[in-house]
């Protein structure tokens, strides 16, 4: 494994950066890639690829100074996607077999785009000393990317209204007055489900809107959650109504530190934490264990 020197304040530090996080974990899913019909075309797969670098690669370079790179593989079978940082350069890569999978709609895919920008930009808690956790990345995913990204599509966000069911369409309600917020939120909220319906495949497990996962962990957990804590997890993101800066990364500065209560502390100015009296919209416990 490759490492290099990373320079931090006036010491530096010997560091593995060339680790990868990935959308899921391994799997045999590509063998069925050849017998599915595809929700999403190469066409679609590289337009929601092109919103996203629009919106993220000035931003990065901007304010972290690194270089986004999205490698698109729509000709490869792999039923996943991954990020890694080496040299400056922060990747993405995105596979054709994620794309055509059944369950997969173009909101699902851009999903999963968010998530793995969001190892790279979501913050605490990470899993590595650049890499947000799996269930973070999935809650950056629609508290954060995909209203940058969907924002301005109001038509299409509209038609989100007579789609999403009664369940979660009340939840919307509940939190969004504004009609294009709730639409918004409608969208996000059918995204996350596609994603939660492949990870069903690929467990074998029923997922839904209406029954929240009933494991609660006592320490965050830095793997995969499974399929119904993901769905929750969207679904608390697409609920948030906090305000996410796009030009900081929650944590990153304190380095070894970057796990600590100082550091939920600084996500907290970003996210929906019982600490700022939140009920709604916070990090489901199927995952994250707040320090504060």
């Amino acid at each position: 494994m490759l490492k290099t020197l990373l320079s931090v304040g006036a010491m530096t530090l010997l560091a593995v950066s060339t680790a990868q996080a990935s959308f899921l974990p391994p799997n045999t899913l590509h063998l069925e890639d050849t017998v599915l019909r595809s929700n999403v075309s190469e066409a679609e797969f590289n337009d929601a690829i092109d919103k996203a670098e629009e919106f993220y690669k000035p931003r990065i370079k901007e304010a972290f100074g690194g270089k986004l790179k999205v490698n698109r593989r729509w000709d490869d079978s792999t039923v996943n996607a991954s990020a890694s940082q080496m040299w400056g350069t922060w990747s993405v890569n995105m596979y054709g077999g994620l794309a055509r999978r059944p369950e997969v709609t173009t909101d699902g895919f851009t999903l999963v785009i968010c998530h793995e920008i969001g190892h790279h930009v979501a913050g605490f808690p990470f899993s590595s000393s650049w890499a947000g956790d799996e269930g973070q990345s999935d809650y950056f995913a629609t508290l954060s990317c995909a209203r940058e990204l969907w924002r301005e599509e109001v038509e299409t966000n509209a038609a989100f209204r007579d789609i999403v069911p009664e369940f979660p369409k009340a939840l919307c309600d509940k939190v969004w007055t504004n009609e294009l917020d709730q639409d918004l939120c409608y969208r996000s909220m059918m995204g996350g489900k596609s994603l939660a319906d492949l990870l069903s495949a690929l467990r074998d497990t029923e997922v839904d809107f209406e029954t929240p996962s009933q494991n609660k962990v006592n320490k965050t957990s830095h793997s995969h959650p499974a399929g119904q804590c993901r769905l929750d997890t969207y679904m608390a993101g697409a609920l948030c109504d906090a305000e996410w800066n796009p030009l900081e990364i929650p944590g990153k500065d304190l380095g070894r530190q970057r796990n600590s209560a100082d550091a939920e502390e600084d996500s907290a100015q970003y996210t929906c934490s019982r600490s700022q009296d939140f009920e709604i919209g916070v990090r489901p416990n199927c995952w994250f264990a707040s320090q504060l």
